[in-house]
């Protein structure tokens, strides 16, 4: 699990105020452990995961500021969809983690 002090000093964040980190933090363990059972993830450095939860930390919290992603649009008698399934989000965390980790799916070369 990361702490707020790493957040701020080592991975040096500023997007999360400290009174919602621990709720992301803890979100973002366990998307991180989801990931880990869905792919062949590779720890780059000592801090890898911890960076990468923050990372993912950080995009949690900017998901619950935002609109959720337009998935198609029209301009006759205007039709918007909108991403329901949360796919296009959990690609976004899936990118953020790739930043610091090596994920795979499948069997690696």
């Amino acid at each position: 699990m990361i702490d707020y002090d790493f957040y701020i000093n080592s991975y040096l964040g500023s997007v999360i105020p400290e009174k919602a980190f621990d709720t992301v933090a803890q979100q973002a363990e366990a998307f991180f452990q989801r990931l880990r059972h869905r792919y062949r993830v590779l720890e780059t450095d000592s801090v890898s995961v911890r960076m990468a939860l923050c990372a993912i930390a950080e995009e949690l919290y900017a998901g619950t500021q935002r609109d959720p992603a337009v998935t198609a649009a029209s301009m006759g008698k205007v039709s918007v969809r909108y991403d329901s399934s949360g796919g296009a989000f959990q690609r976004r965390l899936l990118e953020k983690a790739r930043i610091y980790l090596d994920i795979y799916r499948g069997a690696t070369a």
